[in-house]
């Protein structure tokens, strides 16, 4: 055989092996492929399954993936889910598709007020089960839940921001700011508590104290509406000549915006208001009390995964001896840090449109600004 022909020999040859190599791995037995995409129908099957609750929660995202575990309830669109492998979760509620609970609990429905019993939760409907009797609501109605026994410690959550300046040399000075937020709520009411406070001195001398505490009782109606019957603010400012500022109030409020990433309600009504000054001219009076009226709005969004924004402003109507009208402003950036700590960045605006002259003639300004720095810790 010439060398000529043993080469078109082999090149043939080696052609009929790939051709038979490739067919032999197209064939059903060797295909290789994503088993959904093998097996739509076991796979369609794996999804659609509905898991006996008995030892655990259950959850289904609409990805179609599970999670086994126990749900600590749902608030402001976020379902808290605990689950031994992954540790505590908060799941956008948009996110979920199913859920099934092995233990009964408390909802609060738009329009139908408190139910309770063993829920089980499709993309469409809340089925809930208590003593036999089963009864069906729209998905979109449910405003917060709960289950299990409802343990006091499960209500409430908090944040303390915490920031100091500390300068030396030519100057010395030291800047004290802190931050508080406590919140309890259930499915049916929300308990806030507010605190802003900030203490400086420069060279021994103190330059700036000022202390503000708010408190909020809320009940709701509806997912959206909500009343106020008790609202309060203590603020203390001896550099604005104020010994001391009681409000006290009752209102309304309303939801404007309430997503997985943003939240947005108003809120007003009116109020009583007293105050006592450090000092006043001869003669004049060193405590006024007014009718008041308060309106506010509280606005959250979440930026990124990691930075969230916020916005809070207050304004109240009094007498024109108490100061006409005053509103309180806190805008604030917060930039996750690691786990539960926070860098909080906040402006602060106070304003009285008629201060108070004290007993020396000085008459207070009508705006302070500040720019708190400082580490936040939430639990």
């Amino acid at each position: 055989m010439s060398s000529e022909r043993f080469f078109y020999t082999s090149l043939l040859l080696i052609c009929l092996l790939f051709i038979s190599c490739a067919y032999a791995g197209n064939t059903p037995g060797n295909t290789l492929s994503d088993p959904d995409e093998a097996n739509p129908d076991a796979a369609a099957a794996w999804e659609n399954a509905r898991p006996v609750a008995t030892k655990y929660d259950w959850v289904q995202l609409t990805s179609g993936e599970w999670l086994k575990g126990e749900i600590k309830g749902l608030y402001n669109k976020s379902l808290e889910f605990d689950s031994d492998k992954l540790g505590l979760l908060n799941i956008d509620w948009e996110d979920v598709s199913y859920v099934k609970t092995h233990i009964p609990g408390s909802a609060k429905l738009e329009g139908n007020g408190n139910v309770y019993g063993y829920f089980e939760i499709t993309p469409d409907k809340i089925v809930v089960t208590n003593d036999g009797r089963v009864e069906e609501y729209d998905r979109s109605l449910i405003v917060s839940f709960i289950t299990g026994g409802e343990e006091e410690k499960d209500f409430w959550t908090a944040k303390f921001t915490l920031g100091l300046n500390v300068r030396s040399g030519n100057t010395d000075q030291v800047d004290y700011t802190a931050k508080t937020k406590i919140k309890r709520e259930t499915s049916f009411s929300r308990y806030i508590m507010d605190y802003i406070g900030n203490i400086s001195s420069t060279s021994g001398d103190e330059t700036s104290n000022n202390h503000r505490v708010t408190g909020s009782y809320d009940i709701f109606i509806t997912r959206r509406f909500f009343v106020r019957p008790l609202f309060g603010e203590y603020f203390r400012d001896p550099f604005q000549n104020i010994d001391y500022k009681v409000t006290i109030g009752t209102g309304v409020g309303y939801t404007l915006i309430d997503t997985s990433k943003t939240e947005w309600g108003i809120v007003g009504g009116p109020g009583y208001q007293e105050t006592r000054f450090e000092s006043v001219l001869p003669g004049e009076d060193d405590k006024e009390t007014t009718p008041a009226l308060v309106l506010g709005t509280d606005f959250d969004t979440e930026l990124t995964n990691w930075i969230d924004y916020l916005f809070n402003y207050q304004i109240t109507w009094v007498n024109q001896e108490s100061g006409g009208y005053t509103h309180h402003l806190v805008t604030s950036v917060e930039i996750d840090l690691i786990k539960s700590f926070d860098l909080d960045i906040s402006f602060i605006w106070d304003h009285i449109n008629n201060p108070t002259e004290a007993d020396d003639g000085t008459i207070p300004e009508k705006d302070d600004y500040r720019i708190m720095f400082g580490v936040s810790y939430d639990f």
